[in-house]
């Protein structure tokens, strides 16, 4: 089965505020769960990956985050959303890691876990401004809120671009420059 999917992150594309002291502070943004029930209703699966660097600096649990993301995720799935992870950074910005964005790890660890296929890189998917290659190719996008100079990574799947098109705050994710 060829799977399609939409890679979302968390702050700044499905809630807010993008910098949460408590994870009662995080809210949806108006419109991001239809969205996803769209993309979920044309096919796409949508993992959730995100950086949570405030479970390193003590302000949560990842525990915790995991609960508060298990209800979120059932509140959208009565939209008719279904978010699949999450699929979680734990560390601070400074501190090196593997599964921090734009590495690769949990997009391959989501890959892995929700079978999908990935195809051979398009041009598009090889524009980067790290030297890695990013899983954009498994026939998906991948949606990001934050502000900054961004080069595009890649562009969605032809037959995902309708979808997202109607979603007024749809922005592709693109690489980091910092």
């Amino acid at each position: 089965m060829d799977r399609k999917a939409v890679f979302l992150d968390l702050n700044g594309t499905l809630v807010l505020p993008l910098k949460q002291e408590r994870l009662d502070d995080l809210y949806p943004i108006p419109g991001a769960i239809v969205a996803v029930a769209r993309l979920g209703r044309a096919g796409f699966v949508c993992p959730v990956i995100t950086v949570q660097s405030r479970i390193a600096k003590g302000l949560f649990t990842a525990a915790e985050f995991r609960d508060w993301f298990r209800e979120f995720a059932a509140a959208a799935s009565l939209q008719g959303a279904e978010l699949k992870g999450p699929y979680v950074c734990p560390h601070r910005y400074a501190e090196l890691c593997d599964c921090k964005k734009p590495n690769i790890l949990l997009y391959e660890q989501a890959i892995r876990d929700l079978g999908l296929s990935v195809a051979a890189p398009s041009s598009s998917a090889t524009r980067r401004t790290t030297s890695e290659r990013h899983p954009a190719s498994a026939r998906g996008a991948a949606l990001s809120g934050r502000a900054g100079p961004r080069t595009p990574i890649w562009s969605p799947p032809s037959e995902a671009k309708p979808v997202l098109s109607r979603h007024r705050s749809w922005k592709p994710l693109t690489g980091f420059s910092r």
